[in-house]
């Protein structure tokens, strides 16, 4: 089996998952359409604050990171005459990347979610933040994968350059 794999193969990849997260969004959406949801008082103090964060997260890299990497490995023939790159290293970022970015806006948008509930019950700020204490580790590690994905990325593109 070949380590090598067409890098526009990758970036068709890429840009189906763009699509796919463009869809996931969409859905993400739709509750806060819904007046009765108490989506909007949530979103209007801290931590509620934490779902439009979790949101924009996902839409910055869940979408429009997918695209531009899309647009990275298409552009590697074209602009470094590279039409293939790491397999290995393709398939860790995506995979790195896709599920740390669901889990980052999960963890997030649930700490806003609770966080925002719990104001809405009466609960203080100090007691708020004992409740969604338990889910800051989770979403630094998922911010650290996320990142880790991203940092195979632009090795993968760099080996590619440099490979002869």
């Amino acid at each position: 089996m070949s380590d090598l794999i067409e890098s526009k193969l990758v970036s068709k990849y890429f840009l189906i998952l763009s699509l796919i997260n463009t869809i996931a969004a969409i859905c993400f959406t739709l509750p806060i359409l819904v007046p009765t949801s108490g989506l909007p008082l949530i979103i209007g103090a801290f931590p509620g604050t934490w779902l439009i964060v979790g949101y924009f997260v996902f839409l910055i890299v869940g979408i429009m990171g997918m695209l531009g990497w899309s647009v990275v490995y298409s552009s590697l023939y074209s602009m470094f005459d590279k039409n293939q790159t790491s397999k290995r290293l393709a398939i860790i970022q995506i995979v790195f990347i896709e599920l740390s970015i669901y889990g980052v806006a999960t963890t997030i948008s649930f700490i806003g979610w609770q966080g925002g509930q719990a104001l809405r019950q009466g609960l203080s700020i100090a007691s708020v933040g004992f409740l969604i204490e338990p889910f800051v580790l989770p979403t630094g590690v998922f911010v650290a994968l996320v990142l880790l994905g991203q940092l195979v990325g632009v090795m993968n593109i760099f080996s590619t350059i440099r490979k002869k």
